[in-house]
């Protein structure tokens, strides 16, 4: 047990229940004393007590008085009567009236350590009870938190289990991370979507614990009721959104952000693919500045950095893996805030443009690749990728990308395009062959891929392409010498 009480107004019977209480197999925190029933409500009043040991005969407010009291406080503690043969019918008045043990005085230690500790059991099992109670009402607290009110019967059945245990008045929401001081009993904390935690508490308590809360943390404005909470959760988070980039207490934004994020991934990645990371870490920083600003938008951020790490390990798979696995910098709100995020990414990115640089510089490699792109203009009528390339001339497939893109301004797949579709464009303009088989003869196998690159290309079809070719040679000047 946390906390028992002990009232008496005979001092060295007090005293001597406390030696005994403290001398016993169940242990105890604290041990509370008290000379009469009216000074032990007042303290029933102000603390939290498991277990009430009292006298019957006190002045100003005896046991029976003081156990009937008990139901006007929070939390009604177990209680246990030591009194005189000559108060046994009024030990029995109390047991009726929910006391849990009565032991005559003077109290025998061996009796007292007994009732102790089947005390002991039937706190343990009622803290198990309560437990289990709390577990269920802060999962269904979690699920109105998290979905929007809707006052149907589904919502109205989730909101009856709560009855009682919610908030009266008015309260704050916010969220924030783990925090490490000892919250009020009375503050609500719920897991939020992530790592956040959302925690309220009534309206007139809420500096006392913006004043313990850590960074980032957002709070979501005064609210009323069940019906609200979803609205404060989703304020509060907002708020945390943008903490998170500002690393300041922040309200809950008025308006949503209306400046839109200017570069795309795929414009970073290019950056970073010809090792520029830090121009790529100092507009990563501009817009994150944005954010704090109220401008921009968390998520749209968010998304921006999921799709560069998901741009930089499809181009570069191999050689990202070099400077260190990036999938972690996929995932922003893991990280304790944004400035820790772009700290470790541009790490990162130093050590990923190292590695680039160091492999692009070497003279080897810038022979491979013009040994590549050699095969692929004398290869490429026939079934050809990639992999085929770099395997001919010994390099790593990833390496190989990055460096070709460097070294021809485009990916394998548009270049590799062009020279079928200039060969095609050729033969259309001097043969006669039939349109599948020029497609067959400069690499496609399939004609209707053929015809639907040739024209996205051309922006003719090869059929129209030969015909304006046929009648530019038809119309041209002949010469006359």
């Amino acid at each position: 047990m946390n906390t028992i009480l002990i009232a008496e107004d005979e001092k060295f019977i007090r005293m001597g229940l406390k030696t005994m209480v403290q001398r016993s197999s169940v242990p105890v925190g604290e041990i509370l004393e008290a000379r009469d029933g009216e000074e032990a409500l007042g303290i029933l009043r102000e603390r939290q007590v498991d277990l009430l040991i009292t006298d019957i005969r006190m002045p100003k407010m005896d046991g029976i008085q003081l156990v009937g009291q008990l139901n006007t406080i929070g939390h009604r503690p177990m209680v246990m009567v030591v009194s005189g043969y000559d108060d046994f019918s009024y030990a029995v008045e109390m047991l009726r009236s929910g006391a849990s043990d009565y032991l005559l005085k003077p109290v025998e230690r061996e009796r007292l350590y007994e009732a102790l500790e089947k005390l002991e059991e039937q706190f343990l099992r009622r803290q198990a009870a309560d437990e289990e109670r709390g577990q269920q009402t802060r999962r269904v607290l979690r699920q109105l938190m998290l979905e929007p009110a809707h006052g149907g019967p589904e919502w109205e059945k989730l909101a009856a289990q709560c009855a009682g245990r919610f908030f009266p008045g008015p309260y704050v929401g916010f969220c924030a991370g783990e925090c490490t001081e000892t919250l009020r009993s009375g503050a609500l904390c719920l897991r939020g979507t992530g790592r956040e935690l959302f925690c309220a508490v009534p309206a007139e308590e809420a500096e006392q614990l913006a004043a313990v809360l850590p960074l980032p943390a957002g709070r979501g404005g005064v609210c009323q009721g069940l019906e609200q909470l979803h609205l404060c959760y989703q304020r509060a988070y907002a708020a945390w959104q943008r903490s998170f980039f500002s690393g300041t207490l922040c309200e809950a934004p008025e308006e949503p952000p209306q400046q839109p994020i200017d570069p795309s991934a795929r414009q970073l990645a290019g950056l970073v693919g010809l090792a520029r990371g830090q121009e790529a870490i100092r507009l990563l920083r501009g817009e994150a500045h944005g954010v704090a600003q109220g401008e921009k938008s968390p998520d749209a951020f968010a998304r921006l950095c999921a799709d560069l790490i998901r741009q930089l390990s499809a181009s570069y798979q191999n050689l990202v893996e070099l400077a260190g696995d990036p999938e972690r910098f996929a995932r922003l709100w893991d990280f304790p805030s944004c400035q820790s995020y772009l700290e470790e990414l541009e790490q990162w990115m130093d050590a990923f443009c190292g590695k680039a640089a160091e492999e692009f510089s070497d003279y080897e490699n810038k022979q491979k690749i013009r040994q590549g792109v050699q095969y692929i203009q004398q290869h490429f009528r026939e079934p050809l990728n990639m992999a085929v390339v770099s395997n001919h001339v010994s390099m790593n497939y990833s390496l190989f990308s990055l460096l070709f893109k460097q070294y021809t301004g485009g990916n394998f797949v548009s270049y590799l395009q062009k020279l079928r579709i200039d060969e095609a464009k050729r033969l259309l303009e001097t043969t006669d062959w039939r349109v599948n088989e020029i497609g067959r003869n400069v690499g496609f196998s399939d004609e209707k891929h053929f015809l639907k690159v040739f024209k996205s290309t051309v922006g003719l079809s090869p059929t129209e392409y030969r015909k304006s070719a046929l009648l530019l040679q038809q119309n041209a000047p002949k010469d006359e010498t």
